[in-house]
């Protein structure tokens, strides 16, 4: 993790710190500073936009580090070694999307999981991606992305949640 921080002085603050929610921001705002999403956006603007949506102060930290280790080179060992507890570093791990791994399958590990928090994170996180505002030029690949990949795995962990 101090590779990826580079600052050493910021490297221990994070490290030190007993704040989740500043841990997680800290270290997001760090690992995705020069990274934009699909629209051109800082992509800082999602992770706070899902954190945003979710009332838990796990999910709030959860939130924020949602894509860290599927989108960038920390690894779930580098939260632990900073002082993530093993829930967090749990729910992330729920969370991220393996490589190679069909994306229905993803979403049937989330709800397979039964983890509330990641249910909800999950729901936040396609809320926001099905927003079309988000893309400057929607195509029909965008449209297409929405309906038939974002809808149908927001309304199965919906589902799994309303009959739980």
């Amino acid at each position: 993790m101090k590779e990826l921080i580079k600052d050493e002085e910021t490297y221990l603050k994070i490290k030190e710190s007993d704040n989740l929610l500043f841990k997680a921001l800290e270290l997001v705002t760090i690992i995705f500073q020069d990274k934009v999403d699909k629209g051109g956006y800082p992509y800082s603007i999602h992770l706070l936009t899902v954190y945003s949506r979710v009332d838990d102060y796990m999910e709030k930290v959860c939130a924020l580090l949602h894509d860290i280790v599927e989108d960038s080179d920390v690894t779930l060992e580098d939260l632990k070694e900073v002082g993530f507890t093993d829930e967090i570093v749990e729910i992330v791990n729920i969370l991220t999307k393996k490589k190679g791994e069909v994306y229905t399958d993803y979403i049937d590990r989330i709800i397979k999981s039964g983890n509330v928090h990641a249910m909800n994170i999950k729901l936040a996180d396609l809320s926001h991606n099905m927003e079309t505002d988000r893309i400057k030029n929607p195509t029909v690949e965008d449209f297409d992305r929405l309906h038939k990949k974002y809808e149908p795995a927001y309304n199965k962990i919906l589902n799994k949640l309303n009959n739980k």
